[in-house]
């Protein structure tokens, strides 16, 4: 056994390797910039002057920098030769889309950053002289214009933007201007296509973003929320105690009552308790929760009804620190038992009968049929005999019930107003978090493993016959 779980403890080793990774491939392909979200827009916009605009790029590469984002994304990057190792520093990701686009088509990075450089100075001459009266009502048309120029991925398009902005510049930005289009009509004749179709390795080692984010991700670092700046570590440890709590009781309460109705009906197999179990509780398997537990609001939380319960929440305004453990624990209680009650229901026909099947095959083995021909007792012929063994199925399911544990109901939390994990996951959908959202992924993704790593143990527990070392 000793020796199965160190194997299995190895194996989570690449396993949590690859979905880490996939958990950072995801993030890195969602939309938007994290900076800019961060820095609420002001890195996109700049201002009017020069001044104010290099301050917006500096508090933009700055940010950059702190989340690491100048970094390469991997250890190693296989591309084409026409690539150059330092892409990753141009700081906006759509500029850096567009060079590598363009370096692509013509195979010249050196004919390519000359085009881009030769940008930054017409910007920077157009920012110095943006409070000029002269501009009119074309400076907004230019500024938007120059905004849209870097990002721009077709090579016509290209042009064709550059020459729009050349008919309406002021004169004394035209030598920027005509270096600009020197540079741009100079590709064609600069291209060494030959470059794009040649494969070449960087090799970056520990200084990247992956190895970054998965060091943090070790240490129990799993970096700042965009939504309100706070590390996600520190908002995860405030949500997952409520939705543990909640979880943890459900589930307990789902198998005490889940597998004594499944024995029952198991043992009384075709009687009327059997279908009287089977009616109540596939009915209420039909009911969806999140009508439940509207209904449950609307019904026994004040209004035109009864008002037995809070409508939401975990705890009362009044709570305080200064209360005895004893009024805390009531106070949760009051608030939790709807939800809890809610969260349960819909799990007790699918585990009892899951219990029922599974004991009804066990009590037709040999080694029972031994037993009652002993004259053994029909209640320890079940509960010592056949329960121990019909106990499989259930501990498969779970395995993949470990993980709701943490990561809690999106839908249920929303509407009891639960601060859990699912509430939390919800929010960072809806506000496009996508670090917390990440987080989440990658703790259940865990959680799983390690759900399946216990399950593995117990099955040898309430089995004898399976042994997981070789003869």
């Amino acid at each position: 056994m000793t020796t199965y779980l160190l194997r299995r403890l190895l194996f989570f080793i690449p396993t949590l390797f690859l979905i880490t990774l996939l958990s950072f491939l995801i993030s890195q392909s969602a939309p938007g910039d994290p900076v800019e979200q961060m820095l609420v827009g002001r890195a996109g916009g700049g201002g009017e002057q020069l001044a104010e605009r290099q301050a917006t790029m500096q508090a933009y590469t700055e940010k950059r920098r702190e989340l690491g984002l100048d970094l390469p994304i991997f250890y190693f990057a296989i591309v084409p030769l026409a690539e150059p190792e330092t892409l990753h520093f141009i700081p906006q990701v759509p500029v850096q889309d567009a060079l590598r686009r363009l370096t692509y088509k013509f195979g010249n990075w050196e004919a390519v950053q000359e085009v881009y450089r030769a940008y930054l100075r017409l910007d920077s001459a157009f920012y110095a002289t943006a409070q000029d009266t002269a501009w009119g009502e074309k400076r907004t048309e230019v500024r938007a214009l120059l905004t849209l120029l870097p990002q721009e991925k077709n090579y016509e398009e290209l042009r064709y933007r550059a020459r729009q902005i050349g008919g309406l510049l002021l004169p004394v930005l035209n030598p920027y201007y005509e270096k600009l289009v020197a540079a741009i009509e100079s590709l064609p004749q600069k291209a060494q296509v030959w470059k794009v179709y040649v494969p070449s390795i960087h090799w970056y080692g520990t200084q990247n973003q992956y190895h970054r984010w998965l060091m943090g991700l070790l240490r129990g670092d799993f970096g700042i929320s965009y939504q309100d700046k706070r590390p996600i570590a520190q908002k995860l440890g405030e949500a997952v105690r409520w939705s543990l709590v909640i979880n943890f009781i459900s589930i307990v309460l789902a198998y005490l009552i889940a597998i004594p109705l499944g024995v029952t009906s198991a043992v009384h197999r075709g009687s009327l308790r059997d279908r009287s179990i089977s009616l109540i509780l596939f009915m209420l398997y039909s009911l969806p929760s999140f009508w439940v537990g509207t209904m449950a609001i609307v019904f026994l939380c004040g209004g035109d009804y009864l008002s037995l319960f809070p409508p939401g929440g975990v705890q009362s305004t009044e709570h305080s620190s200064d209360w005895s453990l004893l009024e805390r624990l009531i106070d949760w209680a009051y608030h939790l038992i709807l939800p809890v009650l809610v969260y349960t229901y819909g799990s007790l026909a699918f585990l009892s009968r899951q219990m029922r099947t599974a004991l009804l095959e066990t009590i037709q083995q040999d080694y029972v049929r031994t037993a009652r021909a002993k004259g053994l007792p029909q209640r320890l012929v079940i509960w010592k005999h056949a329960f121990r063994n019909s106990l499989i199925p259930i501990i498969t399911l779970f395995a993949s019930v470990f993980p709701s544990m943490i990561s809690g109901s999106v839908i249920l939390e929303t509407i009891f107003s639960i601060p859990g994990m699912g509430f939390l996951s919800y929010g960072a959908m809806v506000a496009r978090d996508y670090p917390v959202i990440i987080a989440v992924f990658t703790i259940g993704a865990v959680l799983t493993l390690i759900g399946i790593l216990i399950a593995d143990i117990l099955y040898a527990v309430v089995d004898p016959r399976i042994s997981y070392t070789k003869r």
